[in-house]
């Protein structure tokens, strides 16, 4: 079934174009970056803040956006500046923090832990507080499926 594949996944005449469409905004991305005064440490620009001025003055290659997502059925493509995820197991403050504090013991610990990461994120915690809500909310008691199957 084709249903709930990505469009590249869906056709093979797509694929090819869309590789190079997705390569050529990735290194545009990656330069825009290089060339910033911040380098890697870049925040990200709001391109319509960035088309109201006259110029970008951080970047002399413009904005800097977070993400590029293409909408095929409109031909566009939309500039995303998202927030960093305090929970995130690859680039919160707690992660690159504990690897500043611990370096290789760090790692040690994550490539060998399989939920190392989630529970130091608390990531974890916040999956086992979503599930206790999910089952106090009752959606799912057996009193309803009885219900349904008569």
């Amino acid at each position: 079934s084709m249903t709930r594949r990505t469009l590249d996944q869906q056709c093979t005449v797509s694929r090819p174009g869309l590789a190079m469409v997705a390569s050529a905004l990735a290194v545009e991305l990656a330069v825009t970056v290089l060339h910033h005064e911040h380098g890697a440490e870049a925040d990200a620009d709001v391109p319509a803040e960035a088309a109201r001025a006259a110029t970008c003055d951080e970047s002399p290659l413009g904005v800097v956006p977070h993400q590029i997502r293409g909408a095929l059925s409109f031909f566009r493509t939309d500039c995303m500046l998202g927030r960093a995820f305090g929970k995130c197991t690859a680039c919160s403050a707690t992660v690159t923090d504990a690897y500043a504090a611990r370096g290789f013991d760090f790692l040690l610990d994550a490539f060998n832990g399989g939920d190392y990461l989630e529970e130091l994120t608390g990531l974890a915690q916040m999956h086992r507080e979503a599930e206790a809500a999910l089952e106090d909310v009752g959606f799912f008691e057996d009193d309803e499926d009885e219900a349904m199957s008569e």
